[in-house]
């Protein structure tokens, strides 16, 4: 009986940090997922409110990483007296964004380095430009987690059951 409990505690041991190591798959998702819609938003919020950028961000809701990246992103700007912000190179490693790619890391950069800067002729040509981009890195990232992440589940499943089946 005592084989049987530490089993399943071993098995749901190791599908936990399957799922564990599956979340850089799933924070990247949401991450695009969420820059996607702020694009999108964007886009029509430079068509036709052209409200402030700070006050447009502020009226909508953010989750996670995303909402971490735009707090700090409108924190420096607000310290340095405007939206004119250097965005550095090690900001996205302090928010937390560990789990985007270095191509990723600079379409990012490069994304916020033009949020604000211009008029908005040349703000809307550029942001819809960098849409379809976004929307193909949305969707490769859906696809990886869902390949991965899943993946990772199942072989910490697998592994906790070799693990039980060498301790019978």
């Amino acid at each position: 009986m005592i084989k049987f409990m530490l089993g399943i505690a071993i098995i749901c041991f190791t599908t936990f940090c399957g799922y564990f190591f599956a979340q850089k798959y799933r924070r990247r998702k949401d991450f695009f997922r969420q820059l996607c819609e702020f694009n999108e938003r964007f886009l029509s919020e430079i068509t036709y409110y052209r409200r402030p950028l700070p006050d447009f961000a502020a009226s909508y809701e953010y989750k996670g990483d995303f909402h971490n990246l735009l707090t700090n992103y409108f924190q420096i700007a607000k310290e340095q007296q405007g939206i004119r912000l250097s965005f550095s190179q090690g900001m996205l490693d302090n928010v937390g964004l560990t789990f985007l790619r270095k191509e990723e890391k600079s379409i990012v950069e490069d994304y916020f380095l033009m949020l604000g800067k211009g008029d908005s002729a040349s703000q809307k040509m550029y942001f819809t430009a960098t849409k379809e981009n976004l929307k193909k890195i949305c969707a490769q990232s859906e696809l990886d987690c869902k390949k991965y992440g899943d993946l990772y589940i199942k072989l910490g499943f697998l592994f906790g059951l070799l693990l039980l089946i060498l301790m019978m």
